[in-house]
């Protein structure tokens, strides 16, 4: 997961700002196979003290603008995003890992 600092005065950091000064939230997840635990762990945790601030409903889309990730990361994007009928998130963060540990056999087969 990688992190832009606002703090920040150079250029790269005020691209992430929109012309009428509103501030651009992103999640960007990183790839790496099984290791998709780490994320999994670790958004689990933000989304349960979101959910401490804000109410059991709330989830990670709904905090920020944009929700990227490259290969694993991009599986627990589309976990983070989907929608359900209601156009709310399919799976909550904490599900990610029990995901992981059911599937990641068959989606990340061992060659011996």
């Amino acid at each position: 997961m990688a992190a832009i600092d606002f703090n920040d005065d150079s250029s790269s950091s005020n691209a992430a700002l929109l012309s009428n000064g509103s501030l651009i939230t992103v999640l960007s997840i990183d790839g790496g196979g099984v290791r998709g635990i780490i994320p999994g762990t670790i958004l689990a945790f933000l989304e349960s003290k979101l959910q401490e601030l804000d109410g059991e409903n709330a989830r990670l889309a709904d905090y920020f603008d944009v929700i990227a990730g490259t290969s694993t990361g991009g599986l627990v994007t589309a976990m983070l995003t989907a929608p359900d009928k209601s156009n709310r998130p399919i799976y909550a963060a904490k599900d990610i890992n029990d995901f992981y540990i059911k599937h990641s056999p068959k989606i990340f087969p061992q060659n011996v």
